[in-house]
Parts: structure tokens; C-alpha cells; sequence
């Protein structure tokens, strides 16, 4: 055979594998995003330094004096909170405190914490995100399972960047 018919096949078959590999990652990236993260996962992730991972809270950020003796602490966000998570309430700029919305980066990996892993919250929010991921069970969950948190006021890193490190 010809030996430039024979480098033009391969060349034709490489770059039908390179675009039926690039269509699997695709879609292996759109399936994990449509899976929800466990608390379990979420805090194996926060322990890996090398992994930039934001974590969005969309509770409502904090409550009343008159609500606060009604409700849990897992209901908003100064009661308790997974640390270094970014507040945007129900996935509003509007209602996210001034200075967390510098910290907001629609292009990290980000996982959105609800009270209860609400899938309703989570679809309206992964419009906002290019890598988004719901935590299952929610901070209901994270509160359960004994892990690490914080509560107050969102304070920024003193070093830039998102949150989510334990």
C-alpha cells in the first residue's frame, strides 16, 4: 500500500478515537455532575490540598432574633456551616453578603450545600457554575456525620480564593 494512503488512514482513525474519547469525557463529567456528592466524599475531598474546591452555601444567611429561638442550626448559615463555605442565598448575588462575592468563581469545582440537599435549590443554581455538584443529605447531613464547622459571619481567606479547606 502506499505509504501516504496508509498514514492517511491512520491519521482518519486517530482522530475519530480522539473524538469518541473526548465525547466519553463529555459525558462522564455531565453524569458525575448530576450525581450528588456524599458528606463522606465532600470531606475526603477537603483534605486534599492540592484540590481547588469551592463550597457554596445557599441557606438563607441568618435569622432574626425572633426566628433564631425556632429554628435549627442547620437552618441558616451563621448558625453552623461546613468551613471555608461561600454564602449565596438561595443562589441570589443579591442576597450574598458583599464579601463573599469576590470569592465566587463560576469556573472551580463547586458543591452546593443546602439545609437538606434540596435538588430544586441545586437546578437553580447550576446555571451560575461550569463543575457543580449537590451535597447529598445537605448540612443536615455534614452536622450528622460529625465533621468539622464553623459558624458566624462569612469571613473571606486572608489569601484569596474560594473556600472549602479543612
Amino acid at each position: 500500500m502506499n505509504p501516504k494512503i496508509e498514514r492517511a488512514i491512520y491519521i482518519v482513525i486517530i482522530i475519530a478515537l480522539s473524538g469518541v474519547l473526548l465525547s466519553l469525557g463529555k459525558k462522564k463529567v455531565e453524569l458525575e455532575n448530576s450525581l450528588p456528592m456524599t458528606v463522606d466524599e465532600l470531606a475526603d475531598k477537603m483534605s486534599n490540598p492540592k484540590l481547588n474546591l469551592q463550597i457554596i452555601d445557599v441557606r438563607q444567611y441568618e435569622v432574626s432574633e425572633e426566628e433564631e429561638d425556632e429554628a435549627e442550626e442547620t437552618d441558616y448559615y451563621t448558625g453552623v456551616h461546613i468551613p471555608g463555605a461561600i454564602p449565596m442565598p438561595d443562589c441570589d448575588l443579591e442576597k450574598t453578603p458583599e464579601e463573599a462575592r469576590p470569592q465566587i468563581n463560576p469556573y472551580l469545582p463547586t458543591i452546593i450545600v443546602s439545609k437538606d440537599g434540596d435538588p430544586e435549590i441545586f437546578q437553580k443554581c447550576k446555571k451560575f457554575f461550569k463543575f457543580v455538584r449537590n451535597l447529598e443529605g445537605g448540612m443536615i447531613a455534614w452536622d450528622e456525620a460529625g465533621y468539622p464547622e464553623d459558624e458566624g459571619e462569612y469571613e473571606p481567606p486572608a489569601a484569596g480564593g474560594g473556600g472549602g479547606c479543612l
